[in-house]
């Protein structure tokens, strides 16, 4: 059993991204990292990278991806891509009782910086619940529906069809920030969080209509936990949406200054360099490598 890992989930069409992904974590860590890749026996001929094939029933849809010339993004209105998000907590469990204390999950689709392995300092080991990544918004928008105008009124929000069918209290969410899924780490004494997390995902309701209960499918469903709960700790925005370009506009002309700032729409930037542990959202294999070339260069020369 190993102190701490990375881990990742996808099915195959996501092989070549995680591989990349995994190529720009081992230029600053040797921690070990495992690999839940659904429904597929590939190997990965990285040292400490395991992969684990992870038997899931899908139906192969051809309604999963929505193309953006070279790039793609996931259909949220899909099924079976919210089957396949959902197994989140549930690898994570098998990660923690077979593998590691401490489990750091990271987004496919992401690129690492030299501060990657920060993201374990965060956490606190004694906590019963993972801390999240800091989302962008508090307030999530789909289709036409989300939001608040009024703090004391949160019938709006993409979490109240969820809040009410499971009896939580979202208003607890009011002055707290949102968290986001992609990026979280948890130990060993958060494993009946998973589980109840997991349970709530498959509940037969939510599961006849889950864009309308969990259109950011797993983040919307877990949000609500939290706030019942009132688990407030997390990660703070470890992430930055981006490609190439992002790299050179973010450490050439941009300024950390200590507080999360905004950019642009779905642009912001952490606080703190050695709070930027990755860069997301690109899928184009080719770019994907010359972002770890061009992080390594800048690392190098001492420019972050």
């Amino acid at each position: 059993m190993m102190s701490k890992a990375f881990i990742f989930h996808a099915n195959e069409k996501y092989f070549d991204i995680i591989y990349t992904a995994i190529l720009s974590i081992r230029q600053y860590s040797n921690l070990p990292i495992y690999v839940y890749l659904i429904n597929s026996n590939k190997k990965i001929d990285i040292s400490g990278v395991t992969i684990i094939k992870w038997n899931l029933n899908l139906e192969n849809s051809n309604n999963n991806y929505i193309q953006d010339g070279n790039n793609f993004y996931i259909n949220r209105g899909s099924s079976e891509i919210y089957n396949i998000l959902i197994q989140k907590p549930l690898v994570t469990k098998h990660a923690l009782e077979n593998f590691a204390d401490v489990v750091a999950y990271i987004d496919s689709d992401s690129i690492a910086t030299p501060y990657v392995e920060n993201i374990f300092n965060y956490y606190d080991e004694s906590k019963s619940y993972p801390y999240f990544g800091e989302g962008i918004y508090d307030y999530l928008h789909y289709n036409g529906r989300g939001g608040a105008m009024d703090p004391n009124d949160l019938s709006t929000t993409l979490e109240q069809p969820v809040s009410e069918l499971f009896k939580l209290n979202q208003y607890n969410r009011v002055g707290k920030r949102y968290r986001q899924t992609g990026y979280f780490i948890t130990g060993k004494n958060s494993i009946e969080f998973l589980e109840e997390w997991y349970w709530m995902l498959n509940h037969p309701t939510i599961l006849k209509n889950p864009s309308y209960y969990a259109p950011y499918h797993e983040e919307t469903i877990l949000n609500p936990l939290l706030w019942d709960r009132n688990f407030y700790n997390g990660l703070p925005l470890v992430y930055l949406n981006g490609t190439l370009e992002t790299i050179n506009e973010v450490y050439n002309n941009l300024d950390f200054t200590g507080i999360s700032r905004e950019i642009r729409p779905w642009l912001k930037i952490p606080a703190n360099k050695e709070e930027l542990l990755f860069f997301h959202g690109e899928k184009r294999i080719e770019i994907r490598n010359k972002m770890i070339t061009k992080i390594k260069q800048l690392y190098e020369t001492r420019t972050i």
